[in-house]
């Protein structure tokens, strides 16, 4: 028999009355589809500076600079989510990056003399660089091991959960460094490049959860992650930059470096948020801190005083945090009962800004907003 697709009401499946759920009941599907703008600028390792530090020595005279990065990214995302069982989901992430734009300047602290310094940064650093495409992509199982999720109810007023996901390298990575492939401004193709992506396959380990309580008809939940994420070793593409080294030209530098291996450390990852129902099974109200944190990278190339340059050097760490609060509003038509029209769906509606150093540093602080939707349907 073909398969039949059905919208969710109320002959065929279980309700799902709340915004919380990490699965979603067998042969179920869960479609969502997100955009979101992002914009935000490089936080270093101290609350007065946002820009990254370099000291640049120009004959016997050492130049104090900071470089500043300002990013713009808007995304389109497409989830697909399958109730393998009642306690288990099958994830597919789809994120397609329909503009980044990286804008970059740069200014002395000890000098106003910059004509050298200014050319090298605008042949190496060009002030706007702008790339779109398909970003990494994310194939995962969340499984419910002890509890009930909400939209289940019960005894048991919680729900503990572990996920697996596996990210392949699907986005641009960083072209190699090639003189002969210039544009007509005669600056080097990479030079003018946004990256999408690094190139290495991440695998993350989740664990998860809810504990959630109905008191004067509403229902409160308190909602937790935990991950830890693991990277492939592999080949990348330097970044060619005068910065690390004096009066030396782009193809001695690239020829010095050659080939690089990237080795990054464990990433981990946390978020607690607090949900509330404002209207019985129509509307929530969500609100939580996310953090990550990842150690410092480690490089091997034919130079090693570029490999530490790279890890660790004065003004640049590439240890890093980052910290955001969010909140986000959640319009929910899926009880069968209030439903209005054939399609049950939910839009959310959301905004995340970064706390600042020492909650986010080495990274970009950002400041987002999203749109999302997500509706249900199953098949049998």
């Amino acid at each position: 028999m073909k398969p039949i697709f059905s919208f969710l009401v109320l002959l065929f499946v279980v309700r799902i009355p709340a915004q919380t759920h990490f699965t979603i009941p067998q042969n179920v599907w869960r479609f969502t589809v997100n955009s979101d703008y992002s914009s935000g600028n490089w936080k270093s390792n101290n609350l007065s500076n946002s820009a990254m530090k370099h000291y640049y020595p120009i004959y016997t005279k050492v130049y104090s600079l900071n470089q500043y990065f300002e990013r713009t990214i808007v995304t389109n995302k497409i989830n697909f989510e399958y109730g393998f069982t009642d306690r288990t989901t099958l994830v597919f992430k789809v994120p397609y990056i329909k503009k980044i734009t990286e804008n970059q300047s740069w200014s002395l602290l000890n000098d106003s003399s910059s004509v050298i310094l200014d050319s090298l940064f605008n042949f190496y650093y060009p002030s706007t660089i702008p790339n779109s495409g398909l970003s990494d992509l994310t194939i995962g199982l969340n499984v419910l091991l002890k509890g009930s999720p909400a939209w289940r109810g019960g005894k048991q007023k919680f729900s503990f959960y572990s996920g697996l996901d596996v990210i392949f390298p699907f986005g641009e990575r960083l072209k190699k460094y090639n003189a002969n492939e210039i544009g007509d401004d005669g600056i080097p193709n990479q030079f003018k490049q946004v990256p999408l992506g690094e190139g290495l396959t991440e695998i993350k380990l989740k664990f998860f959860g809810e504990f959630y309580r109905k008191r004067w008809g509403r229902l409160f939940n308190i909602n937790w992650k935990f991950g830890v994420s693991s990277f492939q070793k592999g080949e990348v593409n330097p970044r060619i930059t005068f910065l690390w080294i004096e009066n030396a030209s782009a193809d001695s530098i690239a020829t010095s470096i050659g080939d690089v291996i990237k080795k990054k450390p464990l990433n981990f990852s946390g978020m607690m948020s607090t949900q509330l129902e404002l209207l019985p099974k129509k509307v929530f109200f969500t609100t939580g801190i996310d953090w990550q944190f990842s150690g410092r990278d480690e490089f091997f190339s034919s130079n090693s005083i570029w490999d530490e340059w790279m890890k660790k050097r004065k003004g640049y760490d590439s240890r890093n945090m980052n910290t955001s609060q969010f909140v986000k509003l959640n319009l929910l038509n899926l009880d069968p009962y209030l439903m209005v029209g054939p399609a049950p769906f939910e839009l959310e509606v959301g905004a995340s800004w970064y706390l600042p150093y020492p909650l986010t540093f080495n990274s970009y602080g950002n400041i987002s907003y999203w749109l999302q939707l997500s509706t249900y349907f199953q098949a049998w």
